[in-house]
């Protein structure tokens, strides 16, 4: 029940970053299935990899500003994985489901954290602190 993931996202205008992450964190999904079909994905994924990454749920508004899903979404994302034992600065053993409109995006955490840096501009030090902040707030 496999989709192809299009590649080809919408491209946002710079003044839409949330629009900009969506098609971002799109465009790097290495696999995306029908929403109605993501706990059979999901259990299929984790079969195949043997239990061994942490996927974590998150959903891409449509509309709505950048601060306010960045504040909601980014502070609990670092906290979960730092709690599982995980570098929430490089999440790599973490697969983050982005549900956008009727589909399930599979993205590898890295990327997605790697949308946020390039929406922020931050470097890796900044994001060092951008992450020590979230994890101490």
């Amino acid at each position: 029940m496999t989709t192809n993931v299009h590649k080809s996202a919408s491209v946002a205008k710079d003044s839409d970053p949330l629009g900009k992450f969506r098609d971002m964190v799109i465009a790097a999904a290495f696999r995306a299935v029908p929403g109605q079909h993501f706990n059979e994905a999901r259990r299929q994924f984790t079969e195949q990899d043997g239990g061994v990454t942490v996927l974590y749920e998150v959903v891409l508004p449509e509309s709505g500003s950048w601060q306010e899903f960045r504040d909601k979404t980014f502070p609990l994302l670092a906290k979960y994985l730092h709690a599982q034992g995980l570098n929430p600065e490089y999440p790599k053993a973490v697969v983050v489901t982005a549900f956008y409109r009727d589909k399930c995006y599979f993205v590898e955490g890295t990327k997605f954290m790697s949308a946020f840096r390039e929406i922020e501009g931050l470097n890796t030090q900044a994001f060092h602190f951008r992450v020590l902040q979230w994890l101490h707030s």
